[in-house]
């Protein structure tokens, strides 16, 4: 006997609410870091390229470690897994805001990512095993994280604007992710542990009958014919990351921006990314990937081109604004996709997240260095030039 189809989504509704908080409360921590980057680089007395450094580190480890327990909570559920990671994450976030030296920064900054990884592999997995079938509804629910980010980013920027540390933000953030972790524990439930119908039922005890090892994981994903899009997607979280973590510092530091001016630039683009996710996310989910990738990798070559020749902080924001819509649709539409096709979807998801963050990690030291060299403009200039690389590769990739 099967459960009615209304019930089901009603249903799938009220467990994917919590999980929408915890895109909000990631999203807030990610706004609030593009923003304090200027304000992190001179607390602490780091170059572009030791920022970039940083950052790279403080990924791989996330990555590494999201990695290797989002695989795991293919065993323990992706829900149980989440309230820990949110406990975890808020805890070590509230300790990085209050880091005095660099050194305690460094050590405490690197952890908190590591937990933060684990949120972000989980409430991924989560919300894929929930909407990988609908990849409209998926790209629609990931516009939640620009809310976040967008609240994120005009908060540190209203507070660096009337001369409160950017310091208090973190803390802030944690708080907020308490309740969080609560709702989702309570509220929250595991697709794999639901009724919904006995065809569903049926698959989830298939797809459980053994754990499948990380490194084995990566061997699926070959025999999925995945290997290709892993690739393009590391390429396409390259460009991401130099949007959050260098589009604001570029406008802050080389064209003398306000903080608020760099939130509200950075603002306008996440409100950009909420529409185009949110309005758009339907239609998104009819072209399919390959069309959707395309037409936001040249969204955001274009806007980093912009900001990186413009010579004025309004035309700046406006390509950084340009840049941040078009790169907000590479995860969820690419997420979407493979939750769809591969054979172990929990396991495929978690290793294309850990390919989002090495993408990270090898962008964000590069463009470190070549601001370090020729200043953030050509930095800027490479990583505009990689999102038009990823919209060809896309383009050529027509059995996707």
């Amino acid at each position: 006997m099967h459960t009615p189809v209304s019930t089901v989504r009603s249903e799938e509704r009220r467990a994917l609410l919590p999980i929408g908080g915890t895109f909000v409360v990631f999203g807030m921590f990610w706004g609030s870091w593009a923003v304090a980057t200027a304000d992190i680089r001179s607390s602490y007395g780091l170059s572009d390229a030791q920022l970039g450094t940083l950052l790279a580190v403080a990924v791989t480890v996330s990555g590494i470690v999201g990695a290797i327990v989002g695989n795991r909570a293919e065993r323990w559920g992706a829900v149980p897994t989440l309230v820990r990671s949110l406990l975890v994450w808020a805890v070590l976030l509230a300790l990085t805001g209050a880091a005095r030296t660099r050194t305690e920064f460094i050590a405490v900054f690197i952890a908190t990512m590591a937990a933060g990884g684990c949120v972000d592999m989980t409430m991924n997995a989560a919300s894929a095993a929930r909407l990988g079938n609908r990849p409209g509804g998926l790209v629609r629910f990931h516009g939640i994280f620009n809310v976040g980010a967008l609240l994120g980013a005009v908060a540190l920027g209203s507070l660096v604007q009337v001369q409160v540390s950017w310091r208090w933000v973190w803390p802030m953030v944690a708080v907020v992710a308490l309740p969080i972790a609560a709702w989702v524990h309570v509220r929250g439930s595991d697709p794999r542990r639901s009724d919904a119908s006995a065809a569903d039922a049926d698959h989830l005890d298939a797809d459980d009958d053994s754990h499948v090892p990380f490194l084995r994981s990566l061997a699926l994903l070959r025999a999925d014919g995945l290997i290709v899009l892993l690739i393009v997607f590391a390429a396409a979280e390259i460009v991401e990351g130099g949007v959050d973590t260098w589009g604001v510092l570029f406008l802050r530091t080389h064209l003398a921006a306000t903080a608020l001016v760099g939130a509200s630039a950075y603002g306008l683009g996440q409100g950009i990314a909420i529409l185009t996710r949110g309005l758009g996310g339907p239609s998104l989910g009819r072209i399919g990937p390959r069309l959707g990738v395309i037409a936001g990798a040249g969204g955001a070559c274009a806007g980093l081109a912009l900001e990186a020749l413009a010579s004025t902080p309004l035309l700046a924001g406006f390509g950084l604004a340009l840049a941040a819509g078009g790169s907000s649709i590479f995860w969820p539409l690419l997420m979407a996709h493979v939750s769809t096709v591969a054979s172990r979807p929990t396991a495929t998801v978690s290793a294309f997240t850990a390919a989002g963050y090495l993408g990270w990690v090898a962008g964000a030291p590069i463009i470190g260095l070549l601001a370090d060299t020729w200043g953030l403009g050509v930095g800027l200039g490479v990583t505009a030039a990689l999102a038009g690389l990823v919209a060809a590769l896309m383009a050529v990739k027509r059995q996707l």
